[in-house]
């Protein structure tokens, strides 16, 4: 009787509850219903007004509107540009055009009066482009830099232009013309990974480098190498591509005197190194980085860089001027990947030769105990063995051999050896705990085998007893 009258009190509680819930709601509904709306000038106070126009345009376009509709290549012209960053940014046709697009008739909209210039020459589009893109309060809101046009005057590309050559790069050869795109679009000929194919458009061509005596293979020549292998092959936009080295508006060849910079803007501790050795010192007469590792070819460095297979007869011409001796590095000397090599200057007969003996040395020492090291962690995981302990040794040989190979540039051998010490210790040690590893696996297979012996032959005398068992009960 109790526990139904204590049921009883709890439901009323609770309908109670429920119902005050309810009754809350409806009178909060209403109160939302009732309330006073707003009014278009409450809100008007309440917009945040900014000082950017809007690129919306509201005016008619008779350009896009007529060209749009017609045939052959008209309409997607229109379409590009309307897709393009322009079209978005409100660019119209009459800024690079020139013309009224306010007017309806083709006559007066396209004529000379209303500033129609039709296709711009090519010859006056860098500075038709560099009129908006010079400008700092227009292009700020993009983050644009403004002295492109600038760079471009100063650029080979430039030059030759103001020279009247016509067969140069301008603006609309790389942006194109109509549909340009953002350079961080994946799907633009200016995007990192698509850069050595739109240059190698004009200076793959034989017939439009002939003029300027340029050569026409590199960029099937730095697709095999380092660089093109990372950014075509791998994808790895961190690589460098033609603009990296040469620039993209104030494109240039590198001089002798720039080359370390421009190379040092990746490999920073590298040119930190060279700039302590006595190479550096030497100043137009030091061997550069394009000396020994190339330009376009760039190669992966290893050991067999230091000499040459087989023995070589020294070329005083190499390094020096036949006239008055003085050191020259002639670049054609080293044209050949196979003649990047120190005793292509130092001759067998000289002591910078031992030198470089050691250094090799040093080197492949290293790198042979690295490798070693790599090969027995793997068998050992292989067998299922853990060796975090090890990976752990042999990531810090290597990070010792990368730098070994930087401190190269040095030419100092003390500096190199105390990195490919370090390097083989890291390395042997790795190899030690691999070895421990295995032979811990080789000790438990072994004793895996004996307990199964055992097993085995306790099984066989475990039957023999039943057997013998059961003949006594029959």
């Amino acid at each position: 009787m109790k526990h139904k009258l204590a049921i009883s009190i709890v439901s009323a509680v609770l309908f109670l509850l429920i119902g005050i819930i309810t009754v809350s709601a409806q009178g909060s509904d209403k109160a939302i219903l009732s309330a006073p709306t707003s009014t278009p000038a409450a809100a008007a106070d309440r917009v945040v007004t900014t000082t950017v126009k809007s690129t919306a345009k509201a005016k008619v376009d008779t350009c896009y509107d007529c060209h749009a509709e017609l045939l052959d290549k008209h309409p997607k012209v229109a379409a590009d540009w309307k897709d393009s960053v322009h079209g978005a940014a409100g660019v119209s046709c009459a800024d690079c055009h020139g013309g009224d697009p306010t007017l309806d008739q083709m006559k007066t909209s396209m004529s000379a009066a209303a500033g129609f210039i039709g296709v711009p020459d090519r010859t006056k589009t860098p500075e038709i482009c560099g009129a908006c893109h010079s400008n700092v309060e227009r292009m700020r809101q993009y983050n644009l830099p403004t002295d492109q046009y600038s760079k471009y005057k100063d650029s080979v590309h430039g030059a030759k232009l103001a020279e009247g050559v016509t067969q140069v790069a301008i603006c609309s050869d790389c942006h194109g013309s109509h549909a340009i795109k953002k350079a961080s679009d994946p799907t633009a000929d200016v995007y990192p990974l698509n850069v050595p194919a739109l240059c190698s458009r004009c200076h793959s061509d034989a017939k439009m480098m002939e003029p300027f005596n340029i050569p026409t293979n590199q960029f099937d020549v730095y697709k095999s190498s380092v660089h093109g292998e990372a950014l075509l092959g791998k994808q790895d936009v961190r690589a460098p591509n033609c603009a990296s080295c040469h620039g993209s508006h104030d494109a240039k060849p590198p001089t002798s005197a720039e080359v370390v910079n421009v190379c040092g803007k990746c490999h920073t501790a590298t040119q930190n190194y060279y700039e302590q050795s006595l190479h550096s010192q030497l100043k137009e007469a030091a061997p550069k980085c394009w000396t020994c590792h190339g330009n376009h070819d760039v190669t992966k460095p290893d050991e067999n860089m230091f000499t040459h297979t087989a023995s070589t007869e020294p070329v005083c011409t190499t390094c020096h001027d036949i006239q008055t001796l003085d050191l020259i590095v002639d670049k054609a000397k080293f044209a050949n990947p196979d003649d990047r090599r120190c005793d292509t200057c130092h001759h067998q007969d000289s002591w910078i030769y031992e030198q470089v003996l050691s250094l090799k040395s040093a080197m492949t020492v290293a790198d042979l105990a690295y490798k070693q090291g790599d090969v027995m962690i793997a068998e050992a995981i292989g067998r299922g063995m853990i060796m975090n302990d090890a990976e752990s040794r042999l990531a810090e040989a290597r990070t010792s051999l990368i730098s070994a190979r930087a401190a190269i540039h040095t030419t100092k051998l003390t500096e190199v050896t105390k990195l490919t010490d370090k390097a083989d210790a890291s390395a042997k040690e790795a190899q030690q705990m691999a070895s421990d590893k295995l032979g811990e696996n080789l000790f438990r297979r072994e004793a895996m085998f004996v307990a199964m012996g055992v097993i085995i032959t306790n099984i066989g005398i475990l039957a023999v007893v039943r057997r013998r068992l059961y003949k006594e009960l029959e």
